[in-house]
């Protein structure tokens, strides 16, 4: 999705309010939807690609309490909630300290030939992609992550970091460590920015 879409339909908006026409509840809908993906499939995989290696010394479960609005603008509140695992050896989902479930889910990835990749760890999944999209083009995206590209001929001096670099193929490794929200917005974007049409869902388990 285009800013510049978004930028004209309000502008559209704004004509037919001046000629004292009054847009429908539908139009409205429509750019709201339009803001929607735009959310989430421009702004949200950006901000984390730029905030995740900031956030690399802290070891506790952060939430951030985001809010926007064009007349004050962002606003961000922190705070830390600590999650515990439900006592159940069977159990897919934790209990965070308000009470409310998180489920776990993992990535499946449906290739254009109906093949499937839906692995544990995600990081397979993840690494399935990267080789099928061929490593040197996910490379040159760019895409950051702890401080270095996504695909990288180097390896991190961080032994953490290095030691979640997965080589793909010789002399490039894929950088591995993050969650698989991260994961799964990296999946995305290989596929929008490369043209791969791959099916991409989660799948809770």
């Amino acid at each position: 999705m285009d800013g510049t879409k978004i930028k004209k339909a309000y502008e559209a908006i704004k004509m037919l309010k001046s000629v004292g026409i009054t847009p429908s509840a539908d139009q409205l809908k429509a750019i709201r939807q339009m803001e929607i993906i735009y959310l989430e499939e421009e702004i949200i995989p950006l901000m984390k690609s730029e905030l995740e290696p900031l956030f690399t010394k802290l070891r506790g479960d952060i939430e951030l309490d985001f809010k926007y609005s064009p007349e004050s603008g962002v606003s961000l509140r922190p705070f830390i909630r600590k999650v515990v695992q439900v006592p159940s050896r069977n159990s897919s989902t934790s209990i965070d300290t308000t009470g409310h479930r998180t489920m776990k889910y993992k990535i499946r990835v449906t290739f254009p030939d109906n093949t499937v990749s839906c692995k544990v760890p995600v990081l397979e999944t993840l690494l399935d992609v990267v080789k099928y999209a061929v490593p040197e083009r996910v490379q040159a995206l760019n895409m950051m992550i702890m401080g270095d590209n996504l695909v990288s001929s180097i390896l991190n001096t961080d032994e953490r970091y290095r030691a979640a670099q997965k080589e793909v193929k010789p002399g490039l490794y894929v950088c591995t460590y993050s969650s698989t929200d991260t994961k799964y917005d990296q999946i995305r974007h290989i596929n929008k920015a490369l043209s791969l049409g791959l099916k991409i869902e989660k799948i809770l388990f």
